[in-house]
C-alpha cells in the first residue's frame, strides 16, 4: 500500500492535469465493445436507424456547394431526411442503383424491367444533369428514348434539348412514367457520384428552396446499405481514456461546472453544459477507480442534453439551422472519412441502472481556405452493448478532458523505509481534517449559458441505485434514495 500511494503521488505531482491511459488494443474489455459496435454497423441502415430527434431547415451556403437546402421535422425518418450529398459526402457516390441494390441484396430485376419512377432522384434533378451523367444518350433523338414528351420536337438530339432552357429543371413526372429505364442505357450502372446535384455542384443554382432536394430515400439502393459500407473503425490511439460506468443519477437539482461537478460531457460549442433537474451518467476510471487523486473518477455526463456543434462554416450554418448533438464523449477513432463519433448516454432506466449507449456521427470534409468543415454529431446507432450499474460494465475508450485546474497540496505520505536508489521526498504540507481533494474548479471566464432543464426519468433530487452512495458498492435491494454525493 505504501508503494501503491507512493506511485500515485509522484504520478499526480509530475502530471496532474491529464492522465493518460493506453487502451490497448488487446485489452478483452474494448475489444468486446469493438465487436459491439462493428456488429451494431453491420446491422445499422438508413431504413431502420431512429428518427431525427430535431427539427431542421437548412439553406444552401454558395460557400459550402457541396450542400443543397434541405429541411426535415424532429421525428422524420433518416431515409427522407438526409439529402443525397450528404450521403454522397458519406461515401455513396461510388455507388450505382446496380451496385447498391446488389450489395444490400435486394432485387435488381424489379429496377430494369421498371420505368425511370423506379429511380426517384431523375424526377428530382435537372435534365442537364442527366444528361451530364449519362453521356451514352446525348447524341440520341428525343424520340427515341422519351417518347410521350410530346413538348419537344422529337427529332432533336438529347444533348440539345439539355442545353436549353427545359435542360434547366426536371423531366415531367408522365414523362417518367412513359419511359423504361431500358431506353437510357447503362443509367442502372452510372454511379450516383456522377450527377450534378446529389454529390456535386448542382447546375445553375438549381432546388435554391429546397423542394426538390434528392434524398436518400430518393437513391435505390443507398436506404439499405449498412453502415460498416461508411463508417469505419481504425486503431485506438494511445490517449484514450478506458472508462467504466458506476452510477445512474436521476433528477440533479443541478449540475454545473461552477458548483464543483465534473460535468466533461457538453460540446465544442457549449462545454461542460449545465443542467437542472436532468438524468446523469456517472464513470470511472479504469486505472485507480478507487482513488480520489485520479481527475477521471466521477467524471459525470448529463443525458438528454441537445447541444449546438459542428466545426467551420458548415457547422455554423447547420446549428443555426436547428442541428443538434447529444452530451457526451468524443471517439475519434471510429467515424466516417475519419470524422469521429461521440459516445452518448441514452434512455436511462432507473430502476434497473442500465441506460443505453449510443454512438452519434458527423459528416465532415475540408475546404480551401475554410478548413474543416463538419456538422453536429447527429447521425444516432444504438449499441448493443451492456451498460449496467451493479455490473460497472468497461465502455469504449473514451476523449475525456478534465476541466478542475487548481491543484491542492498532498496529504503528508507515510514514512518509507531508507531505499538508496529513489531520491528523497520533498516535504508535503498536510491538507486540514477534511477528505483530501485534489482538485477544485476555478471559474470560466467564459459567460456560462443558462442551464438547460430536463424532465427526470424519476422527479427526485438525486438518487443513487443499488445503494451506490459510494463507488462500485451494491446492495440487493433495489431505489434506494440517497442525498451523499459520491
Amino acid at each position: 500500500m505504501i508503494w501503491r500511494n507512493l506511485f500515485l503521488a509522484i504520478l499526480f505531482t509530475s502530471s496532474y492535469l491529464s492522465l493518460p491511459v493506453r487502451a490497448e488494443t488487446g485489452d478483452i474489455q474494448s475489444g468486446e465493445q469493438l465487436a459491439g459496435v462493428q456488429k451494431a454497423l453491420s446491422q445499422a441502415t438508413f431504413a431502420n436507424s431512429p428518427p431525427t430527434t430535431a427539427s431542421v431547415t437548412y439553406t444552401a451556403n454558395p460557400l459550402v456547394p457541396q450542400i443543397p437546402s434541405f429541411s426535415y421535422t424532429a421525428g422524420t425518418p433518416l431515409t427522407q431526411a438526409i439529402p443525397g450529398a450528404l450521403a454522397s459526402i458519406m461515401g455513396a457516390s461510388k455507388y450505382s442503383p446496380q451496385s447498391a441494390i446488389i450489395e444490400s441484396g435486394g432485387d435488381l430485376s424489379a429496377l430494369t424491367n421498371a420505368n425511370l419512377t423506379a429511380l426517384p432522384f431523375v424526377g428530382k434533378l435537372p435534365f442537364a444533369s442527366i444528361v451530364s451523367a449519362n453521356p451514352q444518350i446525348a447524341g440520341l433523338k428525343v424520340g427515341d428514348v422519351f417518347p410521350s414528351w410530346g413538348a419537344v420536337d422529337p427529332s432533336k438530339s438529347v444533348a440539345d434539348v439539355a442545353s436549353g432552357l427545359l435542360g434547366k429543371i426536371p423531366l415531367p413526372m408522365d414523362v417518367l412514367g412513359n419511359t423504361p429505364t431500358l431506353n437510357l442505357p447503362g443509367i442502372i450502372g452510372t454511379p450516383y457520384g456522377e450527377y450534378p446535384g446529389i454529390g456535386k455542384l448542382p447546375l445553375d443554382g438549381f432546388n435554391i428552396d429546397g423542394l426538390d432536394t434528392v434524398l436518400v430515400s430518393d437513391l435505390p439502393g443507398i436506404p439499405d446499405l449498412s453502415w460498416d459500407k461508411f463508417i469505419k473503425i481504425d486503431v485506438i490511439p494511445s490517449f484514450m481514456v478506458s472508462m467504466k460506468f458506476d452510477l445512474l443519477h436521476s433528477g440533479q437539482k443541478e449540475l454545473n461546472l461552477g458548483k464543483g461537478d465534473k460535468v466533461f460531457a457538453g460540446s465544442n460549442k457549449e462545454p461542460n453544459a449545465p443542467c437542472k433537474n436532468c438524468d446523469a451518467v456517472e464513470l470511472l476510471s479504469a486505472i485507480a477507480p478507487n482513488s480520489d487523486l485520479n481527475p477521471y473518477n466521477g467524471t459525470i455526463s448529463p443525458i438528454g442534453l441537445r447541444l449546438k456543434g459542428g466545426e467551420g462554416l458548415l457547422g455554423e450554418l447547420t446549428t443555426a439551422a436547428g442541428m443538434r448533438e447529444p452530451s457526451g464523449f468524443e471517439i475519434p477513432y471510429i467515424g466516417i472519412n475519419n470524422c469521429g463519433s461521440k459516445w452518448s448516454a441514452e434512455s436511462p432506466n432507473v430502476k434497473n441502472g442500465t441506460i443505453q449507449q449510443t454512438l452519434n456521427f458527423r459528416i465532415c470534409y475540408d475546404v480551401l481556405f475554410l478548413g474543416r468543415q463538419a456538422t453536429p454529431y447527429f447521425l444516432p446507432l444504438p449499441l448493443p452493448l451492456p451498460a449496467n450499474e451493479k455490473q460497472a460494465n468497461f465502455l469504449l475508450p473514451m476523449s475525456i478532458k478534465p476541466v478542475a485546474s487548481k491543484l491542492l497540496p498532498l496529504p503528508t505520505l507515510p514514512t518509507l523505509p531508507s531505499v538508496p536508489t529513489l531520491p528523497s521526498l520533498p516535504s508535503v504540507p498536510t491538507l486540514p481534517s477534511s477528505p483530501p481533494q485534489l482538485f477544485v474548479s476555478l471559474p470560466t471566464t467564459e459567460t456560462p449559458s443558462a442551464a438547460y432543464t430536463i424532465p427526470s426519468t424519476i422527479g427526485y433530487d438525486r438518487i443513487a441505485l443499488f445503494g451506490a452512495a459510494t463507488k462500485n458498492s451494491y446492495s440487493p435491494i433495489l431505489n434506494i434514495l440517497s442525498t451523499a454525493s459520491n
